[in-house]
C-alpha cells in the first residue's frame, strides 16, 4: 500500500511540473499543442524587407538605329553535354525548360529589331584536334575565332577560355566589337581561363555576394542597384533601380566607369561589412555585370530591369566594328592579282548590294 501511495505522489508531482512548465513557456491550445515561438530572423519578418511581391510588366525596347548586326552568345555549355537540335533553345527560345541561359527578353529584343542572335557551342572533336596540335605547328583560328570573325558583338557568361581563344576575344574588342560579360557569385575562381578573361578585358570580380537586410526585392539576396554618380547615361537611361537576384562585386583595371552600385545598407557576404563596390561597370567596349539572372523573363519584370536590358541590347549593336566582307576574314598573304576575273570572291556590284542590305 505504501508503494502505491509513493507512486501516486510521484505522479502528482510530475504532472504539476509539466503543467507548470507549460504555464511558464506559453499556454496550451485546445488541440494540446503550444503555439510556435516567434521568429527571430529579422530578414524574414521585417515588413520593409519585402518591398513588392507583385511583378510589373516587362517592356524591353531598343532605341539604337543601326544596320543589322550579329550578336554571338556563348551560354557556357560544356562540349560533352547534350545540345538541342536548335542551339537557340539554350537561350530559352522555342523550348522552355531546357534553357541553359534564359535570356529571352534580350534575345527577343535584338531579333525584333532586325538583328541576328547566334549561339556558340564548340564541337568537342574539332576542339580536341586543335588543342592536340604539336607545339610550333601553324594553327588557324579556333572555333570561337571563326564565329567571332562573323559577329559584331559578343556575350559570354565567364566561360573558361584557353590562351588562343583569349587572344581572339582581345582582337575582337580591339577591332571595335562590343562584349558583355555576366558572372555569378558562385562562379569558379579556380578556372584559369575565366580569370584570364577578366584580365584580357580589363575587368575584375570579387568573391562573395552582396545582400541587404533592410531594403531588398523579395529576399535579402535580391539587391537593388542604382546608377552611380559617374554612371554611363546610355546604360542607365530610364533606370532608377534595377534588381539583381544574386550579385557579386565587379570592377575595372583600366579607365572605365561604375554604372550601377548597391543601395545603402548593402553588405558583402565574405566580410559582413557594408559595401559600395559596383555591380555593373563599363570600360570602353566591354560591360561587366555581377549577375546574369536579371536577364530572365521573370526578373525582367522587376523594377527597371526591362529598361536596363534594352540599354544593354543597344550597347551590343552600337559598336564600331567593321563587318567582314567576302574574302576579308583572313589577311592577304601576298600582292593582289592585277585582274579580277580570276578572283570570284568579290564580283562587281557587291558594294551596292551590301549597302541595300545595310539599309
Amino acid at each position: 500500500m505504501s508503494d502505491l501511495r509513493t507512486l501516486a505522489a510521484a505522479f502528482v508531482v510530475t504532472l504539476a511540473a509539466i503543467t507548470g512548465g507549460a504555464a511558464l513557456t506559453g499556454y496550451v491550445t485546445a488541440d494540446g499543442a503550444a503555439p510556435a515561438p516567434e521568429i527571430q530572423n529579422d530578414h524574414y519578418v521585417d515588413g520593409d524587407a519585402v518591398a513588392n511581391d507583385t511583378p510589373g510588366e516587362a517592356t524591353v525596347e531598343m532605341e539604337a538605329a543601326t544596320r543589322p548586326q550579329t550578336v554571338l552568345v556563348d551560354p557556357g555549355v560544356e562540349p560533352t553535354g547534350a545540345v538541342p537540335a536548335s542551339p537557340l533553345a539554350l537561350l530559352g527560345l522555342g523550348s522552355p525548360g531546357v534553357a541553359d541561359r534564359d535570356v529571352r527578353p534580350l534575345a527577343n529584343a535584338l531579333i525584333e529589331n532586325g538583328h541576328d542572335v547566334d549561339v556558340y557551342v564548340p564541337d568537342p572533336e574539332q576542339q580536341q584536334q586543335q588543342r592536340a596540335a604539336p607545339p610550333g605547328a601553324e594553327r588557324g583560328p579556333t572555333q570561337l575565332g571563326e564565329r567571332l570573325a562573323e559577329a559584331d558583338a559578343f556575350m559570354t557568361f565567364r566561360t573558361d577560355y584557353d590562351a588562343e581563344e583569349l587572344k581572339e576575344i582581345e582582337s575582337f574588342v580591339e577591332s571595335g566589337g562590343h562584349v558583355i560579360v555576366a558572372t555569378e557569385p558562385d562562379a569558379a575562381f579556380d578556372q584559369p581561363g575565366a580569370t584570364a578573361l577578366d584580365g584580357t578585358l580589363g575587368v575584375t570580380t570579387e568573391p562573395g555576394y552582396v545582400y541587404n537586410m533592410a531594403e531588398n526585392d523579395l529576399n535579402y539576396q535580391r539587391v537593388y542597384a542604382e546608377p552611380t554618380g559617374e554612371s554611363d547615361a546610355a546604360l542607365t537611361a530610364g533606370v532608377d533601380r534595377a534588381v539583381l537576384p544574386s550579385a557579386t562585386p565587379v570592377g575595372t583595371t583600366v579607365a572605365g566607369s561604375d554604372v550601377l552600385g548597391p543601395v545603402e545598407g548593402s553588405e558583402l557576404s565574405t566580410t559582413r561589412a557594408s559595401t559600395e563596390s559596383p555591380l555593373l561597370v563599363r570600360t570602353d567596349g566591354v560591360v561587366m555585370v555581377g549577375d546574369s539572372d536579371f536577364l530572365s523573363p521573370e526578373n525582367a519584370q522587376r523594377a527597371d530591369n526591362d529598361a536596363l536590358i534594352g540599354n544593354l541590347a543597344d550597347f551590343l549593336v552600337t559598336n564600331d566594328r567593321t563587318p567582314p566582307g567576302p574574302g576579308d576574314q583572313q589577311p592577304p598573304t601576298g600582292p593582289a592579282e592585277p585582274e579580277g576575273p580570276s578572283d570570284p570572291q568579290r564580283p562587281a556590284g557587291n558594294e551596292s548590294a551590301e549597302n541595300e542590305t545595310a539599309g
